[in-house]
């Protein structure tokens, strides 16, 4: 059961291993291409190794963003949900299990948007059990096109360190996903609460 105060901002556990990175590349169709470069045929058949367990929990999975106290559609900025999360894992060394993770999302623009830009902020959470060893908060900024009042947007893709073996078996280690959400906007999802439309690896 995920930590409800993991999706509010507090200050960041720090911590050596692991790391998180982004190292500036986009597009979800980057990762298949990354994935499948090779040095031509090996003498063995090599597995990739096994992915933590990636979780979008659903009360992080829509940002909603209202002016003034109102949380009627006339209110409404923008609304934002996560439509896909993509990633793949490389062995990076020994001990260093390298996942690489894009998140896309879908956008709405609402009648009371002024300015023509939003920034969504959304996390990613590592737990080694049931403790948070590491969170990174991402901010993701879109235009609003002229033509469209809702749209499509991909993230950076995001480096995760592992510092573990990079075997093909499963590990201690799990992924949170989702929206950096303050107290309002998540009791609002809470109550609120849908079933998140994501695809997940």
């Amino acid at each position: 059961m995920p930590d409800p105060y993991m999706f509010l901002n507090h200050n960041q556990r720090r911590s050596l291993f692991p790391r998180i990175a982004a190292p500036g590349l986009a597009a979800l169709g980057l990762l298949a291409t990354l994935g499948g470069c090779g040095d031509g045929e090996s003498k063995s058949m090599d597995f990739a190794p096994t992915c933590p367990i990636t979780h979008i929990p659903s009360e992080a999975a829509d940002y909603y963003l209202y002016q003034g106290k109102g949380t009627g559609f006339k209110n409404m900025i923008a609304r934002a949900s996560i439509l896909q999360l993509q990633g793949d894992c490389l062995a990076a060394g020994p001990k260093d299990l390298k996942t690489r993770i894009v998140l896309r999302f879908v956008i709405e623009r609402g009648p009371a948007a002024a300015a023509n830009t939003l920034t969504l902020p959304w996390f990613i959470a590592v737990l080694h059990g049931d403790r948070i060893v590491n969170k990174h908060v991402f901010h993701h900024t879109v235009s609003f096109p002229a033509n469209l009042s809702t749209f499509e947007d991909d993230t950076k893709v995001i480096t995760v360190d592992l510092p573990i073996p990079p075997k093909n078996v499963d590990s201690d280690y799990r992924f949170e996903v989702g929206f950096q959400l303050t107290k309002d906007q998540l009791e609002y999802n809470q109550v609120h609460l849908k079933r998140a439309a994501y695809q997940a690896y």
